[in-house]
């Protein structure tokens, strides 16, 4: 194989894992947590014969199977997160609360309601805030409004975690990988399942119902998960595509010149577009699965529009205010399409959109004076 040709599919590699590394946070998700820099994970010290759990640092370490380098995400209040270790069931926390630059991340109790307990509840060093960046999150502290980072910007095994200033250092960068992330372990026949994107289309909220070319330039994304549900409905283990194929049925990364990818959903004819595919993605799974209703599809939707308000004005970019993520429990028909709708909205002007890997700044939007509605229409095969 020619060496051009080899470097092309070591970069598409390394872009798949950055995809995955990278995905946002579901409450009750089970994680590891990485850190940017060194590659290596966060997990609780190991301790001596004796030793006590309670405010044991949290280190760096290589990738390994054990249940302390494995976290759950609990969704908290205000946009936060917590973080419990699957082994002690401690939360990530700082040492004696401190909000001093260089105060030790440890595992903590999260206190608790007692009855005669005058002593104040005071969780904050527990909860921590996602800020996005262009290769995964900075963890923000909700106590003391520091950073997790290495000591040192140490990379070695055995690095102690801090919380530091953000200083734009990538010690203080981290991803969150799903652990579970594999092959069903239900047996039996299984079937190809494709997830297709059939259109997206495009139309004026507010003023009309009139969409020309500029309303159709559409970017951001569109994206898919498949999650085995266990006994209780809950996600159990995110399946893997069709030899790890891309996920994502559309992804234009392009906010200053978009493709005119999407209709007009007034204007054009939908029905022609109905079996068109802008993206698919394919899954192998269990049939029994199907047929038992324990596969859950969850479709991700996070776009933008250009916007323009005659041909003499300048263009506006328009953006939905977050992602929109959409739950469908799939059975054992062999077709079914369904339909998301969305629509863009003014009160985020001023705010960033956070792509998966790419920043739009907020001033991109600031000029928006109108607002557009979406609809996202695919569709579930099986083969």
């Amino acid at each position: 194989m020619k060496r051009k040709n080899i470097s092309l599919l070591v970069s598409l590699f390394l872009v798949s894992i950055a995809f995955t590394a990278k995905a946002q946070l579901k409450d009750g998700e089970i994680i590891r947590i990485k850190n940017v820099k060194s590659g290596k994970y966060a997990k609780p010290a190991n301790l001596p014969a004796g030793g006590q759990e309670v405010n044991a640092q949290v280190i760096l370490y290589t990738l390994g199977e054990e249940a302390r380098m494995k976290w759950k995400a609990i969704a908290v209040a205000g946009g936060y997160f917590k973080f419990q270790n699957l082994e002690t069931n401690k939360f990530l926390g700082v040492l004696n609360r401190s909000k001093e630059q260089y105060g030790f991340i440890c595992q903590k109790n999260e206190m608790v309601p007692r009855p005669m307990n005058v002593t104040p509840i005071n969780n904050e060093d527990l909860y921590w805030k996602l800020e996005k960046t262009a290769t995964g999150y900075k963890l923000k502290n909700k106590n003391s409004g520091l950073f997790a980072a290495v000591e040192g910007g140490g990379v070695n095994n055995n690095s102690k975690l801090i919380q530091w200033a953000d200083q734009g250092q990538a010690d203080a960068e981290w991803q969150f990988e799903t652990v579970g992330t594999n092959n069903s372990a239900a047996t039996g026949k299984k079937v190809l399942f494709d997830v297709v994107l059939n259109y997206i289309a495009v139309s004026e909220a507010t003023r009309n119902r009139i969409d020309n070319g500029d309303c159709r330039r559409v970017f951001g994304q569109v994206s898919t998960e498949l999650w085995e549900l266990d006994e209780n409905n809950e996600m159990k283990t995110r399946l893997r595509s069709y030899n790890n194929m891309s996920e994502f049925v559309y992804n234009q990364t392009n906010f200053q010149g978009p493709p005119t990818a999407g209709l007009s959903y007034y204007q054009d004819d939908r029905n022609a577009s109905a079996n068109s595919q802008m993206g698919k993605v394919t899954y192998n799974i269990p049939e029994i699965l199907l047929k038992e209703k324990k596969l859950m599809l969850v479709v991700k939707t996070f776009l933008g529009t250009r916007h323009k308000d005659s041909d003499l004005s300048s263009f506006d970019a328009l953006r939905m205010s977050e992602e929109l993520r959409s739950t469908y429990i799939l059975d054992y028909r062999s077709s079914r399409t369904e339909t998301i709708e969305a629509i863009t909205d003014l009160a985020n002007t001023n705010q960033n959109m956070n792509l998966l890997n790419l920043v739009i700044p907020f001033s991109n939007f600031a000029r928006a004076d109108d607002t557009h509605k979406l609809w996202v229409k695919f569709t579930c095969k099986k083969n």
